[in-house]
């Protein structure tokens, strides 16, 4: 909203509307009461007054419940910038899912150099079983594909299966549901005697990784304030990369322990178990509470992440888009897919960033780094060098935490996709030629750039992006989609990437560079900015966003 605007709302003061309902009623304003009210970042009590009397136009129509919203987001957030502590801490707890999904990447990749893993599983001899007859490399190629893509095929099925538990039951439950699938399958993958033994229970593992990844951020966003919404939604990416940083050291120790895959595959069931243990004193979704009309347990969730003299406000805002919401009914697939409030236009977008990431290269790059490090520098160097870039890959996430509210969405996805593709150029022409130990280390070199690039942009954002554009009644399904996108090209990506790279590691550098230089446009003119924006701004955004060469706005 424009500032004249607002000043023509503040000298259309009335009482109330004249109507019934708490939706058409005065915005309710906080007590000066309450705890906080007159401290640093307080509201004062007049200026809540006079947002909300604002609701009638200069021409004396009643306002929206969306207008309302976007009101109220408009004069109040932006004066309130505390942060509860106990938000923070209710983020790293849902964030452990990433934690879990990480510690499974760096885990399961890694196995595929432990001699305990290939001798268990034949894909060598032990020096003392002489009439033993190694798998052939076909065979390797067709089982890594199989651990890594129904992995991917299990994600992508509880992608889909999340919504309806997500809209119906809350975002608690689908979280508990989904940590207990993961538990179930990583057992079983860690009790493993034979491969099917192993490859079966990754459909389970990965449907609850799946679930997790598609509510997860979305709790994150829903229970944030708007001020940092996005550094908080960022710690399901910290998380992941903070998993992979510790099996890829446990992976140092484990590689000469003969039973030592065993922990690669179960050892997260340890943050399985503790993330289940904190879904006892996290709050459920506010936004979720209020859709089910249970606005008194709302307000008791929500009092535990805001301050006392903050409820009144955020409450109403959330009653406001609610109401909205409501009134058009539960939104069905054939309205999740239409041109209503640009919903096909986010879908596409949301569709296109997940796709991106995943094309990218990102999974097939950190799950098989040892393997393609272990052609230069032998199983051992391997296993240092996917440590090195996974050390990398946690650090440089922090870059986005403290930029991603400054500078916003598309900035970072724009500057991240360049950086990306500057590296994998070069990588596709150094997978070309001699693999000498030269070559190798500037492969390294480049692909730690590469990783960089990823892990402030294409890593987090895109999650963040997907996790808060979509409005209430359209959230669940739409982010169930973008989600199984994402998971069905991990899928892909990993069945097919031993086999590409095999016939032509620099033919998949160029592809995954490709890829990137067009993400490169398509952020840059195609997707509208959403950082420290409500749902009724960001349908504004979505509403009044055109290309442009050159872009106009930024943040």
């Amino acid at each position: 909203m424009n500032q004249g605007g607002e000043n023509d709302l503040e000298q259309s003061k009335t009482g109330t509307t004249g109507e019934d309902g708490p939706g058409e009623e005065t915005l309710k304003t906080a007590s000066a009461d309450d705890n906080g009210s007159q401290g640093s970042g307080g509201v004062n009590k007049s200026e809540d007054a006079d947002v909300g009397a604002s609701l009638v136009k200069p021409g004396g129509e009643l306002m929206s419940e969306h207008e309302k919203a976007l009101l109220v987001s408009s004069q109040i957030h932006a004066k309130d910038d505390r942060t509860k502590g106990f938000v923070v801490l209710v983020a790293l707890a849902a964030a452990l899912g990433g934690l879990i999904f990480g510690f499974d990447i760096g885990g399961a990749g890694a196995t595929f150099l432990m001699d305990g893993f290939k001798i268990h599983f034949g894909w060598e001899c032990a020096p003392d079983n002489v009439g033993c007859v190694p798998a052939s490399q076909e065979e390797i190629n067709k089982d890594q594909g199989l651990i890594n893509g129904l992995f991917g095929t299990g994600a992508a099925i509880g992608a889909i299966v999340a919504p309806k538990l997500f809209d119906n039951l809350g975002r608690k439950f689908t979280m508990y549901a989904a940590s207990w699938l993961f538990i179930v399958g990583a057992a079983l993958q860690a009790g493993a005697v034979n491969m099917l033994m192993l490859q079966i229970p990754r459909l389970l593992s990965g449907s609850g990784i799946g679930m997790l990844s598609m509510c997860s951020p979305v709790y994150i966003a829903e229970l944030a304030p708007e001020h940092h919404r996005g550094q908080l939604a960022t710690l399901w990416q910290l998380a992941i990369t903070a998993g992979i940083v510790l099996v890829s050291i446990l992976n140092i120790w484990l590689a000469d322990w003969s039973d030592g895959w065993r922990i690669s595959y179960g050892g997260n069931i340890v943050f399985a178990l503790i993330l289940v243990g904190m879904l006892k004193i996290m709050p459920e979704s506010p936004r979720y509470l209020v859709a089910k009309g249970k606005n008194k347990e709302a307000r008791e969730a929500l009092s535990k992440v805001r301050f006392d003299d903050q409820l009144d406000l955020e409450i109403e805002n959330i009653d406001c888009e609610v109401k909205e919401e409501i009134a058009l009914g539960v939104a069905s697939w054939s309205e999740v897919f239409s041109n209503d409030n640009r919903m096909k236009y986010r879908l596409f977008m949301g569709i296109a960033l997940q796709s991106i990431q995943q094309l990218s290269g990102i999974n097939a790059i950190m799950f098989y780094a040892p393997s393609i490090l272990e052609n230069f520098f032998g199983s051992k160097g391997g296993i240092y060098g996917a440590l090195a870039l996974n050390v990398v890959n946690f650090f440089a996430t922090f870059i986005t935490i403290a930029t991603v509210e400054r500078f916003g969405r598309v900035k970072l996805l724009f500057s991240g996709a360049i950086v990306m593709c500057l590296a994998l150029i070069p990588n596709a022409i150094l997978a070309g030629v001699e693999q000498t130990d030269a070559v190798g280390y500037l492969v390294v070199t480049f692909c730690a750039l590469y990783v960089i690039g990823f892990a402030y942009s294409w890593g987090p954002i895109v999650w963040v992006v997907c996790a808060e554009t979509f409005p209430l009644r359209e959230r669940g399904k739409a982010t169930g989609i973008t989600t199984f996108t994402n998971w069905f090209w991990t899928t892909i990506v990993g069945a097919i990437f031993p086999h590409a790279a095999a016939a032509s590691l620099s033919g998949c550098f160029g592809f995954f560079a490709g890829v990137v230089f067009v993400a490169i446009f398509a952020v840059y003119l195609y997707l509208p900015e959403t950082a420290n924006r409500t749902i009724a701004e960001i349908d504004d955004e979505y509403k009044n966003h055109k290309p442009e060469l050159p872009r106009k706005k930024w943040v």
